[in-house]
């Protein structure tokens, strides 16, 4: 059997599907389409192998050759609190 989802409790298998994944860091964000995960179908929370989450960090550090940039338009809706 395998184990429930840590935020849901279901006893529903996860699914192996997938995913996109958004990342932030120093300031850049990084999408990294086509990742494998398990995801919970109650809840929707995915889970990553320690060899996915692996190569996404070191897609951070040092862009892949198949990497491509992107433009997106960052927009803030209120004022930050002060």
């Amino acid at each position: 059997m395998e184990h429930p989802c840590e935020f849901c409790d279901t006893t529903e298998s996860l699914e192996q599907k997938l995913v996109t994944v958004t990342r932030q860091r120093a300031g850049k964000w990084f999408i990294f389409d086509h990742v494998p995960a398990r995801v919970c179908p109650h809840c929707g929370h995915r889970y990553f192998d320690a060899e996915v989450v692996e190569a996404m960090e070191r897609g951070m550090t040092d862009a892949p050759s198949n990497a491509r940039p992107i433009e997106a338009w960052a927009i803030t809706l209120s004022a930050p609190k002060e």
